[in-house]
């Protein structure tokens, strides 16, 4: 091979090296373009996620600016119905039948148990955001549960259902108005889904160590798939009498708090039961927050 063929052959070979060089150029600035515009994507994704957040905390804050102000409207009179039934309780209008001693204790009861409803609203705002302290002292659970029967059984005669209560005496260490929301919550919705001539029931037993809660009914029970996400926050059955989708969630994470929990069996159109479990006695039990299940 001549002098001149070898010259040819490399200025070919540095020609194709040119060549590759230049499309390694484009390509590299083809890369840097598209990293570029991915990273104006992403700033202006986290610019929108950062107004997103900021919007949803300032709506987050006027929503419980405004339960604040609804709970503080609904707590001064149902406090004074709650003073004026005592005051009649304690005779100051004079004495009392019977009867009318009677029907004046379920309305004090049930004004109580607004009050409650109106502090679980708060509770329910407020859930992730401050801690849910828990103010222990031994009560007796089968005198609680009868209470929270009495006081729920006006409803339960409306709707023509059998509202029972079997509770042998048991004590735990609770916070008795965190458990008493529970309850309620409970057994308001085993009335909320029976129908008329079902039963619901309500037994109180010790066990062991610890004292077992059951609420049954003979409602419209669950099908797996709801059960499956019965107790999931925010979730709602089908079913046109559903609520907000935090009572259960909320009770149970309450019933956590105590050392406990609570199990629920159910068959579409036979009928639900929830058994909430609670040690008698938890005394290392301190503030703690609801965090999401």
């Amino acid at each position: 091979m001549t002098t001149e063929d070898t010259n040819s052959d490399l200025a070919v070979k540095l020609e194709m090296l040119a060549k590759e060089l230049r499309e390694l150029d484009e390509r590299n600035l083809q890369l840097e373009q598209l990293a570029a515009q991915r990273g104006v994507k992403l700033s202006c994704a986290n610019i929108a996620l950062s107004r997103a957040k900021i919007a949803f905390e300032q709506a987050a804050h006027r929503r419980e600016e405004m339960v604040q102000d609804v709970a503080h409207d609904l707590r001064t009179p149902l406090t004074s119905i709650k003073g004026a039934t005592q005051n009649l309780l304690d005779d100051m209008a004079g004495p009392l039948s019977e009867s009318a001693r009677e029907y004046i204790e379920i309305v004090g009861d049930q004004a109580e148990r607004l009050i409650g409803i109106v502090n679980w609203l708060v509770d329910a705002i407020r859930v992730s955001l401050d801690p849910v302290e828990l103010k222990t002292t031994p009560v007796d659970i089968d005198e609680l549960a009868r209470r929270v029967v009495r006081g729920l059984r006006p409803i339960a005669d409306e709707q023509e259902i059998e509202l029972t209560v079997e509770a042998e005496p048991a004590g735990a260490l609770v916070d008795p108005d965190k458990l008493l929301l529970v309850l309620e919550n409970l057994v308001g919705n085993a009335l909320k889904f029976t129908e008329s001539g079902g039963k619901v029931s309500v037994s109180v037993r010790p066990i062991d160590q610890t004292v077992e809660i059951t609420v049954a009914d003979t409602g419209i029970g669950l099908a797996p798939d709801e059960l499956e996400h019965i107790f999931d926050r925010y979730y709602r059955s089908s079913h046109p009498r559903g609520g907000s989708g935090l009572g259960l969630s909320i009770s149970r994470e309450l019933v956590r708090l105590h050392g406990g929990d609570v199990e629920v069996t159910s068959e579409k159109g036979k009928g639900s039961t929830f058994v909430v479990t609670l040690p008698s006695d938890c005394r290392e039990l301190t503030a703690l927050a609801l965090q999401d299940s």
